[in-house]
């Protein structure tokens, strides 16, 4: 045999013993497959398996679903515990009946109106009890009311803007005499406090909205804003004033009845056609149900004349699943009509008010559920269980005293117990001048796995991207805390979480500046690793004898000066190291 034809044979050896190699492999992966069908997850080779091997893509075969569902629940582990997360709004509990409902308007899209055309019934059913809960005017061809189910509050927020910006639009071009092209140059902006929630910030970022603030004052004000002041911000440019009904860090609200009196003033004597949205992401399923108990506010919805858009999120106090949201239009007219699209390509014809199209249904299920099974009566007796809830941590915090100063432990900085959300909010009272903060006592209580929410009191400003202070009267490096009481909030429950915020405050009073100790050494390095990313020509010559980039060190009897200095460099990245510094 010529040694070419040996060469031939060789490789055509090598190439059958490469597939047979490759088909043994095969055969093994197959056999250990049919071997983890036959055992549990624990006893699976997946168990086995390291975490980093799901980051080079998705698997070559699919595996059985027992073992992605075990996989999944592991994972889950992880997180904190829902039912003792005070941070967050969103709903925790649910029956088994309603996560059923849920399953099944996960599997339609509510988009569809011609192939599901009982689903969108059961959704302006939704819409039409919601209106009538915050007593909309009934349409006048005596139709649904103009509203929708959205992704949450901020999907709702995001169409209230849109509808007013699309609405000013019309009204200040007829007013100037501009065309539709000239009056796309010209700028509007909204008119509300700075406490507000995320979704605003990206109408603002989103929608080139220019943000008008108002700034509260925190400690003798409890955030409560001045109708008059917050109006008088506007111009006619403004294309509306928000109105927000109980504001997410301490649960105010918002004073809706003296806005509309200063809106209603404001239109009269300058000819403008201001309007209110109310922001009730929160307080849509608390307010109504407080003024049933005779415990609530003055009118807060369209029973005052310029409130023409309100919202909320039903996945919060309305007790439907994560994801759900709500918004009423006044009227179809020179309002929802702006933002409307009717869809004909999906075998039908139908308005669509939503940013998202295609969607689940479930949100619309579950809140539908909600409003059947609880009834007036229900929502009602769970605002009353959440309020006095909430009275009872308020009560028991501000009788905490530290005892070496003589001095009261915390300092309240919420609305009370009557016309505010279900939420406790204090800090630690400054006079005594602590070791340790807020956003200290939040890690600290987390070991005990209650989740209570620390945070710093200031915020970026949407128009000049800068790092400010919050409220009038309190620095931006300053802390506070919040407690939410949600349904599932017992009054049991919040007696171990006191009896634990105690055992807390104990501990951190012996740690001797422990945490701050950290917490400086933390902030510094944070510092010093983003004052490498600014040029260092632009550091003030006084500084940079003390600041070292290059080694990461940072002198901290200099961090004063260093916050000083970012606050005036105007890039958002020296916002991020005044931040860091607090």
């Amino acid at each position: 045999m010529s040694s070419p034809d040996k060469d031939a044979v060789i490789a055509t050896l090598l190439e059958e013993t490469r597939i047979l190699r490759d088909t043994v492999a095969e055969l093994s992966k197959q056999v250990g497959y049919d071997k983890n069908l036959s055992t549990t997850y624990y006893a699976s080779s997946l168990a086995a398996e390291p975490g980093s091997l799901l980051e080079e893509g998705i698997p070559h075969r699919g595996l059985p679903a027992k073992f992605v569902s075990g996989y999944i629940e592991d994972v889950h582990l992880s997180d904190f515990n829902p039912r003792l997360n005070t941070s967050s709004y969103v709903n925790v509990v649910s029956e088994e009946e309603e996560r059923k409902v849920a399953m099944l308007g996960a599997e339609i899209n509510i988009a569809d109106a011609s192939v599901y055309p009982a689903s969108i019934i059961l959704h302006n059913k939704t819409v039409n009890m919601i209106a009538h809960l915050w007593h909309c005017p009934k349409p006048k061809d005596g139709g649904d009311y103009t509203g929708a189910g959205t992704v949450g509050s901020t999907e709702a927020c995001l169409l209230a803007g849109l509808a007013l910006k699309f609405r000013w639009r019309k009204w200040y071009a007829a007013k100037h005499g501009l065309t539709e092209d000239e009056v796309l140059a010209v700028r509007p902006n909204l008119v509300m406090s700075s406490s507000y929630q995320a979704a605003w910030e990206k109408l603002f970022r989103y929608f080139d909205i220019e943000a008008k603030l108002y700034k509260p004052n925190l400690v003798k004000n409890k955030m409560a804003i001045d109708a008059k002041e917050l109006v008088a911000l506007a111009d006619d440019k403004t294309i509306g004033v928000v109105g927000v009904l109980g504001n997410h860090y301490n649960g105010m609200y918002d004073p809706v009845w003296d806005i509309d009196r200063e809106v209603e003033k404001v239109n009269a004597e300058k000819g403008w056609q201001l309007g209110i949205h109310v922001d009730a992401a929160s307080g849509g399923f608390i307010a109504p149900f407080q003024e049933m108990s005779g415990k609530g506010c003055p009118p807060f919805d369209f029973r005052l004349p310029n409130v023409i858009t309100m919202s909320a999120s039903g996945h919060k106090f309305g007790e439907s699943i994560c994801g759900t949201g709500w918004i009423v239009f006044r009227q179809r007219e020179d309002l929802a009509e702006h933002i409307a699209v009717t869809v004909t390509y999906l075998g039908g014809s139908s308005d669509s008010l939503t940013l998202n199209f295609s969607r689940p249904a479930s949100g619309p299920y579950v809140q539908f559920y909600k409003l059947l099974r609880l009834g007036k009566e229900g929502y009602k007796q769970k605002v009353e269980n959440q309020m006095s809830v909430a009275a009872y941590i308020r009560h028991f915090i501000s009788n905490l005293m530290h005892e070496p100063s003589g001095k009261k432990r915390f300092q309240l900085l919420d609305g009370g117990d009557t016309c505010c959300l279900p939420v406790v909010s204090a800090r630690l009272n400054p006079e005594i001048g602590l070791h340790y903060n807020d956003i200290d006592m939040q890690h600290a209580l987390s070991e005990s796995h209650w989740y209570v929410s620390g945070y710093r009191l200031g915020f970026e400003n949407p128009s000049t991207a800068e790092f400010e202070d919050l409220f009038t009267d309190v620095d931006q490096c300053e802390t506070m805390f919040r407690v939410v009481v949600k349904s599932n909030l017992t009054r049991s429950l919040a007696e171990d979480l006191t009896a634990k915020l105690v055992q807390v405050l104990d501990f951190l009073d012996e740690m001797d500046g422990g945490y701050e100790s950290v917490r400086s050494k933390f902030n510094g390095q944070k510092a010093a690793r983003e004052m490498e990313k600014i040029e260092t020509d632009n550091v003030p010559i006084a500084m940079k004898s003390s600041l070292t980039v290059g080694d990461k060190r940072l002198v901290m009897k200099d961090l004063k000066d260093v916050s000083f200095w970012a606050k005036s460099v105007k890039s958002k990245r020296s916002t991020i190291v005044t931040q860091h510094i607090c």
